[in-house]
């Protein structure tokens, strides 16, 4: 209870923990319900996430919709930051980055093997070596910031000079990644998928 109430004081998130958390959990659900005929479903979830690199869409169609995802968690997130909601939604954010990551890595090894588990590399790459550091360090700035204001009941313009300048950064870093989800991830893909031939139309 005493650790519990200086982390409060810090205001610091232990994302790595509550995403282990996240994670732990993506990995066993999926596994339990494997035994409950689960796997035509996660075969479809797989294959379209598969699919969404695939050369037949449209680069400004796929721009627009890693824009409206991608972009609109980043905002989102960031405004929570400047209200006492900030708090509970970076912690909810964290749980659920893990939740998809574990859950992203067993469905796809439960459902194709080993290979799979490539795959499920495949999707996150390269991106994720940029989206993870920055959610990383952009949740923790929304929580500190939130935890601040829960705390001290307003708002004090060098900390929020501050918390803006953080803001910028990380959403250069989101930008950076998106760039690589648009341009160099559906390669990666197509790539895999072709020579893994997992659903049997590689070659």
């Amino acid at each position: 209870m005493k650790k519990r109430l200086e982390l409060y004081k810090r205001g610091k998130l232990p994302v790595h923990w509550i995403f282990l958390i996240g994670f732990l959990a993506g990995t066993i659900l999926p596994d339990l319900a494997w035994k409950f005929d689960w796997n035509q479903k996660t075969a479809a979830s797989v294959y379209l996430l598969a699919s969404f690199a695939d050369k037949t869409l449209e680069k400004k169609e796929y721009f627009f919709q890693v824009l409206r995802m991608r972009g609109s968690q980043f905002l989102i997130t960031a405004f929570c930051g400047l209200s006492v909601f900030g708090v509970t939604l970076s912690v909810i954010e964290t749980l659920l980055m893990g939740f998809q990551t574990g859950l992203l890595m067993t469905v796809s090894i439960l459902q194709f093997g080993l290979q799979g588990g490539v795959i499920g590399i495949g999707i996150m790459f390269p991106q994720y070596i940029l989206y993870f550091p920055c959610y990383y360090w952009l949740l923790k700035l929304v929580y500190g910031q939130s935890m601040e204001i829960w705390k001290n009941h307003g708002l004090f313009p060098a900390e929020i000079s501050r918390y803006i300048m953080g803001i910028v950064l990380c959403g250069l870093m989101c930008i950076a990644g998106m760039i690589l989800e648009i341009w160099c991830n559906p390669p990666v893909l197509e790539v895999l998928m072709k020579s893994l031939k997992i659903f049997g139309n590689g070659g």
